[in-house]
């Protein structure tokens, strides 16, 4: 599916890194060499660092269900990254890597992630361009897992993988159309699985629990044609057409056979598997490309999407929606908006007895992010983004209700010097969820020290 672009938290340094011919706000190192080296320390504070409502059952040792809270710890984060930039007249390449380690002092709990960007840009003429890029993540965090449109909001303990691969392809049909050529493969892959937690059917039953692995593992497929007019010197008309085929991957149950169901339910005898949820997607639009200044520039794409989810079998139809703002509004200091409806996936899947599992989500999802410039020495950043969610699928109970998830951030750094710096920031999420033992909140303080060389 595709995906709103934005960055939270540490996942920033990493697109600086990796766009850095780009960015309007390159230090003079990046600059002066092809590569870069950089690396934090901080301090923080976590009042929920496993993403646990304000009370939440667990196994008691005996087998019962007991009640338990958010865990909260002060610890230490190390943050290493490098990255490297070649640049001609007609290619860039480039890579980057960034390491993050969070180790927190009351559990002795440690959270790590790794995130690998690669890029190759190639101009053969005036009039064809081709892209390349991969990212691969390993994480935890599920802002980090997705960086945009946010699968699970709840923290998932483990090596999970999330590996975003793009190609495209512009040609200057005449000199006012071009066509653009685009595709996208997103494989995710998580690490527990049903033999990680209690799943029994009587469990499941009650409490609506799959796996990870089960209700997330997938390949989302997405190609895209562009038909492009330039209608005048700052606008540009869009006329496209997408397909995507999103293909769950686990084996496993994320809904249990259960004899207790009447014997004319389907689940009766065969219960739900994951890849019941597949889906083929078509996505028809128009759109406009609009630079309103040289420093302020728009786009929007509005159509519809179709989906055809072909296990089960059913279809759907709902808007779509792809529209953003990009304003450098004073030197070193820039803005972008944003707003996307999509249908999404999500870690919800239903539970016995209430009809087919839950599909998927249809999602609204807004975004903020303000880099500015105080002074020489001193500059800020903020990040919002609003998600809105709504499940399809899933019976009574689930069809129709939804989850609000919230993300905020502020950063403020004092530059020493071009090599050294100190922050503070602070983080925030929230999600608020019609599902019972699903809605936390989460805040994140911390205070640190960044070099670059």
């Amino acid at each position: 599916m595709k995906k709103i672009v934005a960055s939270v938290g540490l996942v920033a340094l990493g697109a600086a890194s990796i766009q850095a011919q780009y960015a309007p706000n390159l230090t003079p190192q990046e600059m002066a060499k092809p590569w870069s080296l950089s690396a934090s320390l901080r301090g923080f504070y976590d009042d929920n660092y496993l993403t646990q409502p304000t009370s939440y059952p667990v196994l008691n040792p005996n087998g019962t269900i007991g009640v338990a809270h958010p865990l909260s710890s002060y610890g230490i984060e190390v943050s290493p990254s490098v990255a490297f930039n070649h640049s001609t007249e007609d290619t860039l390449m480039s890579a980057s890597y960034l390491y993050d380690l969070k180790y927190y002092f009351d559990h002795r709990y440690l959270e790590q992630s790794h995130q690998v960007n690669l890029r190759f840009e190639h101009q053969f003429s005036e009039k064809y361009r081709l892209s390349l890029a991969d990212s691969f993540i390993v994480a935890e965090d599920p802002t980090l897992i997705d960086t945009a449109i946010t699968s699970t909001p709840l923290l998932a303990q483990g090596n999970n993988i999330h590996n975003i691969g793009t190609m495209g392809f512009t040609a200057e049909l005449t000199k006012l159309f071009d066509l653009h050529l685009g595709y996208q493969n997103d494989l995710y892959a998580y690490q527990q699985v049903q033999g990680d937690i209690v799943n029994t059917p009587a469990f499941q039953f009650e409490h609506g629990y799959a796996s990870r692995s089960a209700a997330l593992d997938r390949m989302e497929q997405l190609a895209t044609v562009d038909l492009r007019w330039k209608v005048l010197p700052d606008t540009t008309g869009v006329l496209g057409y997408q397909y995507g085929h999103v293909d769950y991957t686990s084996p496993e149950y994320i809904i249990y056979p259960h004899t207790d169901l009447p014997p004319g339910s389907y689940a009766y005898k065969h219960g739900y598997r994951a890849n019941s949820r597949n889906d083929d997607e078509h996505f028809v639009y128009v759109g406009a490309d609009y630079s309103f200044n040289p420093n302020l520039n728009g786009s929007i794409r509005v159509g519809g999407e179709y989906l055809d989810y072909y296990k089960i079998p059913t279809d759907k139809g709902s808007p779509y929606v792809d529209a953003s703002l990009t304003d450098q509004y004073l030197p070193k200091c820039t803005a972008q908006v944003g707003v996307k409806h999509i249908h999404s996936s999500t870690d919800v899947v239903g539970i016995f007895g209430t009809g087919t599992p839950v599909l998927d989500a249809d999602t609204t999802a807004a975004y903020v992010s303000v880099n500015h410039t105080l002074s020489d020495r001193l500059t800020a950043s903020l990040l919002g983004q609003a998600q809105f969610s709504s499940f399809n699928g899933g019976g009574t109970g689930y069809d129709g209700r939804g989850e609000d998830f919230f993300i905020a951030g502020g950063n403020v750094a004092y530059h020493f010097n071009q090599f050294v710096s100190t922050e503070a920031g602070y983080n925030y999420s929230k999600l608020n969820s019609d599902l019972i033992d699903r809605s936390y909140t989460r805040n994140f303080v911390y205070l640190g020290v960044r070099a670059t060389y």
